[in-house]
């Protein structure tokens, strides 16, 4: 059943609890914070494997997209659900790194930190796609909290790296500024509750249900957190938004979401895990013991590009951008915001004396590697830099675009 819509004021987006009736099967699981500190992780020394053991006693249920934050090693994020047995040994899981900057200590162990943002859930899978979710997020994040107080200017939320995800969550979360606030305001545990069905101006943002009220309110304030950039994005007056309307579009998806082709992920003695993919709809169901216990689909959004630098260096040069892309002058403000982050302007200043490849940017030291790779993406989001110059040796290499040159130029004169 689905219960009575709810939004913030001025918002875009907004949500609709689904409740369930009772009575309800017992649970033959419990969900990985319900049992915290039972469940070890430790660093495989492999990007993209972590292992995992059980000591509960009890099969745990670990969502996908859970934040898994390194003591001393680089922080990472199940690439799909998986339900872990109350075996006494560790077990591989799939994971990308959500700290791109970080190193890999082998052996260091995690601890679970909520739920990654859905903007960054739906990129997992490809690291150089979950790199890019991650440093759109945390910096259009900033640019709202900037926005929403300027006390915010000053907090330690705008000193944290663009790819320092688990940082920049919990920090945003403690923040006292409008933003965090509304998010606390949003109800998620309604008697009955099993799941939420997510709006936005073009309709279903995502769904997920669990097969119990108590699943669900288990992890409601997490999973509601995660799709915070929809529920918070402001709208103009001379929008109306019908919600009377939500159940017809969401039955609309249901539909769709029922011709998903459906993949095996992953499986063990209890339990399967099935990737759901439509044209336009992507999901996971998780089963134990043959029966459903939680669901998620997401409308299928164009996935995040980042290549690796290193990648990028053994790669032919990229063609230049169509005139009529490079003729679109960048936002003003977006581009005063990227000469104030740390290492926007000093990239510019690198580039004006002469075209260089990332490895020579690198023995600079002006910023960290990751960091120098994020400053770079932007620069080119933005049209300052361009990368279609080759070296004597072959190599593509990074330079100042006309734009770059100008904007340089500006924050000179500006300066003095």
């Amino acid at each position: 059943r689905l219960g009575e819509p709810w939004k913030l004021p001025d918002a875009a987006g907004f949500l609709v609890p689904i409740r369930s009736k009772a009575p309800y099967i017992d649970r033959d699981y419990v969900l990985l914070n319900e049992v915290e500190g039972k469940v070890d992780f430790r660093d495989t020394g492999t990007i993209n494997k972590v292992e995992v053991n059980n000591k509960s006693g009890l099969n745990v249920f670990i969502r996908k997209g859970t934040m898994l934050h390194g003591e001393g090693t680089q922080s990472r994020s199940p690439i799909h659900g998986i339900i872990v047995e109350p075996i006494k040994k560790f077990i591989p899981m799939t994971v990308n790194c959500i700290h791109a900057s970080h190193g890999i200590s082998t052996g260091s162990a995690f601890k679970a930190e909520g739920v990654a943002p859905q903007s960054v859930t739906q990129n997992l899978g490809e690291q150089s796609s979950t790199w890019a979710s991650i440093d759109r997020y945390t910096s259009k994040l900033k640019r709202a909290y900037r926005a929403a107080t300027p006390s915010v200017e000053g907090s330690r939320l705008m000193d944290i790296a663009e790819d320092n995800l688990v940082e920049t969550e919990s920090e945003a979360m403690n923040t006292a500024d409008p933003i965090s606030e509304a998010l606390r305001k949003i109800p998620g545990d309604h008697v009955d509750q099993v799941g939420v069905v997510v709006f936005d101006l073009k309709g279903v943002v995502a769904v997920e249900l669990f097969d119990h009220p108590e699943s669900w309110k288990a992890f409601s304030k997490s999973i509601i957190r995660s799709y915070g950039e929809t529920l918070t994005e402001k709208i103009g007056d001379l929008i109306d938004i019908r919600t009377d309307k939500a159940e017809l579009v969401f039955k609309t998806f249901l539909k769709r979401a029922r011709e998903a082709k459906t993949t095996l992920l992953t499986e063990n003695t209890v339990s399967k895990i099935w990737n759901l993919t439509t044209d336009d709809i992507s999901g996971e169901v998780a089963e134990l013991k043959g029966t459903e216990i939680h669901i998620l689909l997401s409308r299928q959004e164009k996935r995040d590009t980042f290549k690796m630098e290193v990648e990028a260096e053994a790669m032919p040069p990229q063609a230049p951008r169509p005139v009529q892309e490079m003729a679109v002058p960048p936002e003003e403000e977006e581009v005063e915001e990227y000469i104030q982050k740390k290492g926007g302007y000093s990239l510019l200043e690198q580039l004006a004396r002469t075209p260089q490849r990332f490895s020579d940017l690198v023995q600079e030291k002006f910023v960290s590697r990751g960091t120098l790779s994020t400053r770079i993406k932007e620069a080119e989001e933005l049209g300052l830099v361009e990368k279609n110059i080759r070296k004597s040796n072959g190599s593509p290499a990074y330079s100042l675009t006309e734009t770059g040159e100008k904007v340089k130029k500006k924050t000179e004169e500006k300066s003095k």
